[in-house]
Order: structure tokens, then C-alpha cells, then sequence
């Protein structure tokens, strides 16, 4: 699990949002409201939801882009539990809450490190 997860809030504008992503080298960023996520913004949908559209990254807000209400894990569940949702839901990347609070995130990259060892 990635921790700390870069996060944003809903109101921020698009161009925040890639600018932060690209500071910190990531391809995802969560969208929280109190520690709580409320969203998950990738690389993939700036190019669908913004880029193909010609959207204005100045004009548009991270909430109109984002996929609301994420999948999210339990802090205490297990890799193959993590790598089961990940591949029913064709998800590369999953959120990990404990309290309903984000702490981590999970993606490909970590469960590939984590077999290839």
C-alpha cells in the first residue's frame, strides 16, 4: 500500500489537478471531503473526460471529472481480497479506508512488486 495518498478537494480546478499529479509523478489522485474519499481522478479520465472534449483545465472542476463514490477497501484486507476486487472491477488502482478515513492507496504496481519478490 502507497501512503500518504496525494489528495485534492472536489472544488479544485482540473489544472490544480494535473499539476499536483505531475509534481508527484502519480497517476491517480483522491478526492476527499474530511479525510473521507468522495472521488478518484486517473490519467485515463483527463483524457477522456477533459482532453477529448477539449475541456478548459482552468474552467473545469476536479468534482466534474472524477469517478464519484470509489470502491474502497478495508485497511484489513487481504492482498488476494485487494487483487479480487481490483480484477472484477478491471480497477488498476483501489482506495484503503479504515473508519471510513483514507490511509492508502493500492495499485498493480504494488501487488506485481509484492509476487515478484
Amino acid at each position: 500500500m502507497s501512503k500518504p495518498v496525494i489528495t485534492i478537494l472536489k472544488d479544485s480546478s482540473m489544472f490544480d489537478a494535473v499539476k499536483l499529479m505531475d509534481k508527484h509523478n502519480i497517476g491517480c489522485i483522491a478526492v476527499v471531503e474530511k479525510e473521507r474519499p468522495i472521488g478518484i481522478l486517473t490519467e485515463r479520465d483527463i483524457i477522456r473526460r477533459v482532453v477529448a472534449k477539449e475541456k478548459n483545465l482552468k474552467q473545469t472542476k476536479v468534482a466534474d471529472i472524477m469517478t464519484k463514490n470509489p470502491v474502497t477497501v478495508n485497511s484489513e484486507a487481504s492482498i488476494l481480497e485487494v487483487t479480487r476486487i481490483m480484477s472484477e472491477n478491471n480497477f488498476r488502482r483501489v482506495l484503503v479506508v479504515k473508519n471510513d478515513k483514507l490511509v492508502g492507496l493500492v495499485t498493480a504496481k504494488d501487488i506485481i512488486g509484492l509476487t515478484s519478490t
